[in-house]
């Protein structure tokens, strides 16, 4: 068993080194492409990973300044309880607390009602109005009937 296991493995080992022979030697001519191509994509992996080294400490940076520059105006709060007071550099305050307090009512709107139209239940209105050669969608809007009801005494009067 160890005899045809060590054959086996023998075997193995000489037709890879074959293969990595045969391989060396087909590509010596094209060593120098080969090489300018590796080149070439480690070139542009560095220039990738120094864009994106440029591009979070640029994050990086505005984060912390915007941090810094709310601290700046957290620090000039005057906050008494549920009141919330900004100190202008005027003199003057704003009071912060009731502006929340208003944004949240809203406003008031009054809504006026408008009366529907009364429809006309006079058929001889209908049947003129179609003899005038008005279709019945127009009839039945100017006369605050459905188009059913149009069509159906139209239809009457022609029987």
């Amino acid at each position: 068993m160890q005899r045809l296991f060590l054959i086996t493995m023998a075997a193995v080992v000489t037709l890879a080194i074959a293969l990595g022979v045969f391989l060396y030697v087909s590509l010596v001519p094209y060593f120098g492409p080969i090489g300018k191509v590796a080149a070439g994509v480690v070139i542009t992996g560095l220039a990738c990973v120094a864009i994106l080294i440029c591009a979070f400490t640029y994050s990086r940076v505005g984060i912390l300044l915007a941090h810094r520059r709310r601290e700046a105006l957290n620090a000039q709060i005057i906050v008494s309880g549920e009141v919330v007071v900004f100190p202008n550099g005027d003199g003057t305050f704003t009071h912060l607390s009731a502006m929340h307090e208003a944004a949240k009512l809203a406003p008031q709107v009054t809504v006026k009602e408008i009366a529907a139209p009364k429809p006309v239940s006079d058929k001889e209105t209908v049947l003129e109005l179609f003899d005038q050669g008005i279709s019945l969608r127009t009839i039945a809007e100017s006369t605050g009937l459905t188009y059913y009801q149009v069509q159906k005494i139209t239809s009457e009067a022609k029987r």
